[in-house]
């Protein structure tokens, strides 16, 4: 019980666990706004451009979805870490830390090429 009272505590007053809890949270809100965003287009684009067996277009809609929740998810972690952790260093938020921070994030995950990738970039 005391596990619970702790992380009960930690959440209404966070002090200096805010950054890390930024982080976590940033990584399930990109991850809960890729499904959100991609379930729906995914599945109106599959049933009317792609031909195969309904287990094939039903496999490719969570392909995507799975995909792009991902691929936000880890922007949106990569990219808290990296401003908290110049906002950190430099002790006072700048405009650039947003730029450099998007800058690597966006390179590392949506860097590769894929389907999702090409539509996003």
């Amino acid at each position: 019980m005391e596990v619970l009272e702790f992380i009960s505590h930690i959440i209404k007053e966070p002090g200096p666990y805010q950054p890390i809890l930024a982080v976590i949270k940033g990584f399930r809100n990109g991850a809960v706004y890729g499904a959100k965003i991609r379930a729906p287009h995914a599945l109106v684009m599959t049933f009317l451009f792609k031909t195969g067996s309904l287990r094939s277009k039903i496999w490719s809609i969570l392909e995507a979805t799975i995909q792009h929740s991902r691929n936000l998810a880890f922007f949106v972690t990569i990219y808290k870490t990296i401003t908290k952790l110049l906002h950190f260093l430099a002790g006072e938020k700048e405009k650039r830390h947003s730029f450099v921070a998007a800058f690597i994030g966006g390179y590392l995950v949506f860097g590769e090429n894929n389907r999702i990738n090409q539509q996003n970039n």
